[in-house]
C-alpha cells in the first residue's frame, strides 16, 4: 500500500487540527493508562494505577508516548513537547487510518464507494471526537483497517500472497498485544481462511508470527517490571474469571446496538443497517457481526470497545449511500452531504472544544502556577488528566481513588465502598475521618490520612457544601467551565480551584 501524495497530506493536516484543537475529557483510560505510565518511565514521576501495581496492563502502548517523551526531552521542547507531542503522533495515527480504510474501500469495492468511505471518516462526529485521543482503542483501529489492506479477503484468491498475510498478522499480533480482546476479529478471520484455503503452511506462519510478537512484548513486559509477569493472564483472571470489571459498570446485552452504534454512526447508522444487510454474505460483515455480539455477553461495556471497528462500519454505510439516486443528481448530492455533514460537525466540535473542558483547562493552570504548591481533587476518581498534563515534580498532589475489590470474600465485595464512594456518601463525614480540623471544626481523630492543600480543586456541584465546611479557610482563585449538562450528578457544574486563605489559622 503506497501513500498517495496528494490525499496522506491533506489527512495529515485534517488530524493535526483535529488533535490540536480538541480540549476535552472523553474517558480516564486516554491519560491514565498511556499517558500516564508513559509519563512516570521517562520523567520518574505520576501515578500508576492499581493495574500497573499488579502486572495487568503491557507497557507496550504507554512506550509509544514514552518515546514521544524521550523524543521531546532531546529536542529540549519543555512542556510543549510534552503536551503536544503525543496529540501530534495520535494525528498520525488517524490519518493513516482515514487513508487505509480509503485504500481498502477502493481496493475491495471501487471508487466510489472509497470516496463515500472517506467522506464518512472524515465527516463522522465520534471519528472527531476518539480517534485523535491517546486511547489504545485509536491505536487498534489504525492497526485493523492497515492490516485488512494486506488480508486475504477475496473468495476467489487461488493463492494467498505469503509477504501480504505475514505484514497483516504481524499488525494483528500487535493490535492484540495492545489489548488481547483484538483477538476476536482476528481469530474468527483466521478461521475463515483456514477454511477456505485448507493450508497448514497458513497456520504454521500464524504461529510464528505470534510466538515472535508476544515473546518481544513478553521481554519487554520483563524490562518494565523487572519481574516475569504476564499481563494478558492477569487481564483475563481479572475481567473473565473474577469477572471484576463489572466493578466499573454493567450495562444491558444490547447496549451496543441501542447505545453504541447510534454514538458511534450518528446520521449515518441506518445506512450502516443497511449496508451490512446488503453485504451480510461476506466475510467483513461476518466478522463484525460476531465481534460485536461477543462483546454483548460481557458485562462490562464501553462504546470505545467497538471502535476499531469503525471504519469498517463506514464502508458499509458508504455501500448504502452508493445505491441512493439522489446521488447521480449534482445538486441533490451536494444538498445532502451538506446535511450529513451539518449534522456531524456541531457534535464534533462541541464535544472536543466545549464539553468537558474544565478538567483539562484546570491541569494548564496548575501546571503554569508556579505559587501552587500542593493541590488536592476532590471529585470522583480520575476526572483529570494528571502529571502527564500538570508536569509539576515540584508540587505535591493528590485525588480520591477508586480501586477495584481485590482479594475480596464474595460477601465483603457486595458492600465494597472505595474511597471515592465514600467520599460522596458523606463529604463532610469524610472530612471530618481524613482531614487535620480546620477552625470551628472539632475531631477527635488523630491521625490523618490527608492534610489541607495550598490549592483544592472541586466541581460546581459539591461547591456549596465544601465552602460551607471550610469556611473562610479557602477562597475561590479560580473557575473554569466544565460543561452544560453531565449525566454524573457527582461532575455538573464548573470546575473550581480554592486557594488556602493564608491569614486564618488551622486550630
Amino acid at each position: 500500500m503506497q501513500l498517495n501524495v496528494p490525499l496522506f497530506p491533506l489527512l495529515l493536516q485534517y488530524r493535526l487540527l483535529n488533535a490540536l484543537t480538541t480540549t476535552t475529557y472523553f474517558q480516564p483510560d486516554e491519560f491514565w493508562q498511556a499517558l500516564e505510565p508513559a509519563h512516570d518511565l521517562v520523567y520518574g514521576y505520576g501515578y500508576l494505577t492499581w493495574e500497573w501495581k499488579d502486572g495487568m496492563r503491557s507497557i507496550a502502548h504507554p512506550m509509544v508516548f514514552a518515546a514521544v517523551y524521550w523524543v521531546s526531552e532531546f529536542l529540549k521542547l519543555g512542556d510543549t513537547g510534552v503536551i503536544y507531542g503525543p496529540k501530534v503522533l495520535q494525528a498520525l495515527f488517524a490519518s493513516v487510518a482515514d487513508y487505509s480504510v480509503f485504500k481498502f474501500a477502493q481496493k475491495y469495492y471501487g471508487e466510489q464507494i472509497a470516496q463515500l468511505t472517506l467522506m464518512c471518516t472524515v465527516t463522522s462526529a465520534f471519528n472527531y471526537f476518539v480517534s485523535i485521543r491517546t486511547f489504545s482503542n485509536s491505536l487498534e483501529m489504525m492497526l485493523l483497517i492497515c492490516a485488512l489492506n494486506y488480508w486475504p479477503l477475496d473468495k476467489t484468491t487461488v493463492q494467498v500472497n505469503i509477504l501480504e498475510y505475514a505484514i497483516a498478522l504481524g499488525l494483528g499480533a500487535i493490535a492484540c498485544v495492545l489489548r488481547p480482546t483484538n483477538a476476536l476479529i482476528w481469530s474468527y478471520l483466521g478461521v475463515e481462511l483456514i477454511i477456505r484455503q485448507r493450508s497448514f503452511k497458513l497456520v504454521a506462519i500464524a504461529g510464528a508470527i505470534g510466538i515472535v510478537i508476544v515473546a518481544f512484548n513478553g521481554l519487554l513486559d520483563v524490562w518494565y517490571y523487572q519481574r516475569l509477569t504476564f499481563p494478558l493472564y492477569t487481564f483475563l483472571k481479572f475481567n473473565i474469571v473474577e469477572s471484576l470489571s463489572s466493578f466499573y459498570g454493567v450495562n444491558r446485552h444490547t447496549y451496543y446496538f441501542v447505545e453504541a452504534l447510534p454514538q458511534l454512526l450518528t446520521v449515518y447508522l441506518p445506512f450502516f443497517f443497511h449496508g451490512i444487510y446488503i453485504s451480510r454474505s461476506s466475510t467483513l460483515a461476518h466478522s463484525s457481526i460476531f465481534v460485536v455480539v461477543v462483546y454483548s455477553l460481557i458485562s462490562h461495556k464501553e462504546v470505545r470497545f467497538i471502535f476499531p471497528l469503525l471504519p469498517i462500519f463506514h464502508i458499509f454505510a458508504a455501500i448504502s449511500l452508493s445505491r441512493l439516486r439522489i446521488l447521480y443528481r449534482t445538486t441533490l448530492k451536494w444538498i445532502f452531504i451538506a446535511f450529513l455533514v451539518l449534522v456531524n460537525v456541531p457534535l464534533a466540535l462541541y464535544a472536543s472544544t466545549i464539553h468537558q473542558r474544565g478538567v483539562v483547562d484546570v491541569t494548564s493552570y496548575i501546571r503554569t502556577t508556579p505559587s501552587i504548591t500542593s493541590v488536592g481533587f476532590l471529585m470522583p476518581c480520575h476526572s483529570t488528566p494528571w502529571m502527564s498534563h500538570m508536569h509539576r515534580p515540584d508540587a505535591t498532589a493528590w485525588f480520591l481513588t477508586c480501586e477495584p475489590p481485590r482479594n475480596l470474600s464474595p460477601s465483603e465485595i457486595a458492600t465494597y465502598r472505595d474511597e471515592s464512594d465514600q467520599f460522596y456518601d458523606d463529604p463532610e463525614l469524610f472530612l471530618r475521618m481524613h482531614f487535620p480540623a480546620l477552625k470551628g471544626n472539632d475531631t477527635e481523630i488523630s491521625m490523618f490520612r490527608y492534610d489541607w492543600p495550598s490549592h483544592l480543586v472541586v466541581f460546581g456541584a459539591l461547591e456549596e457544601m465544601l465552602i460551607s465546611y471550610v469556611g473562610n479557610a479557602y477562597v475561590e482563585c479560580e473557575r473554569f467551565f466544565n460543561s452544560h449538562v453531565h449525566e454524573d450528578p457527582r461532575r455538573r457544574g464548573d470546575v473550581i480551584v480554592l486557594c488556602k486563605n493564608n491569614n486564618v489559622n488551622r486550630v
